[in-house]
């Protein structure tokens, strides 16, 4: 009876360790598997609105802003995320500029980027968008290129964005393959801010 004791010990011992293996495997896959999906919002933005990138954040310098106050623009992030690469792989700051990246936020955007640099702040629809805190920082970093909304085509203002409606709708609601004279790609975040936008009744 000892000796059958003893045996389903040490069956039950081996049976546990298996189970904690089993255990530890599976939460080895789950972190393994955060720490391969890097978010804009919680992983990037805080490196971009930290004190090393203070130029960006004041709102009192010409730079283009990640942030003003309390709000983070996620869009200028996105759009300016070939450039943040090219710092992420040991190229200068643009401007003359002397911040870098330290090893590990230059791993966290460089492997931001190569996930498609995707923005993963969306504004729920109806929620409280306005045009000077959501909508004008998306015009002026995604539409204000030499050859579009700051050259040759009208600068977008308020007035004109609200009378765009016809424009605008069928834009955002295809992501941007219908509605626009030419076919001009958009976010699914961009997208619903707009929307929200319009169907919060244009608030300024």
């Amino acid at each position: 009876m000892k000796k059958i004791i003893a045996i389903l010990t040490v069956a039950g011992f081996i049976a546990a360790l298996q189970g904690c293996y089993k255990n530890r495997y599976d939460i080895t896959e789950f972190t393994a598997a955060a720490i391969e999906s890097i978010s804009l919002t919680k992983d990037v933005a805080p490196i971009l609105t930290s004190g090393g990138c203070g130029c960006h954040n004041n709102g009192t310098t010409r730079q283009f802003l990640f942030s003003k106050g309390d709000t983070i623009y996620y869009e200028t992030m996105v759009a300016k995320s070939a450039m943040l690469d090219k710092m992420a792989k040991g190229e200068p700051h643009p401007a003359e500029g002397t911040v870098m990246f330290t090893p590990s936020q230059a791993s966290i955007v460089r492997t931001w980027v190569s996930q498609g640099a995707k923005n993963d702040n969306t504004p729920p629809v109806g929620g409280n968008i306005t045009y000077s805190q959501h909508i004008l920082p998306i015009t002026k970093i995604s539409c204000s290129g030499g050859q579009c909304h700051g050259g040759s085509a009208p600068v977008l203002d308020y007035t004109i964005l609200k009378a765009s409606e016809a424009i605008l709708r069928p834009m955002m609601t295809s992501l941007g393959q219908q509605g626009h004279p030419i076919v001009v790609p958009v976010s699914q975040a961009t997208a619903t801010a707009f929307l929200a936008w319009m169907d919060g009744g244009w608030k300024y």
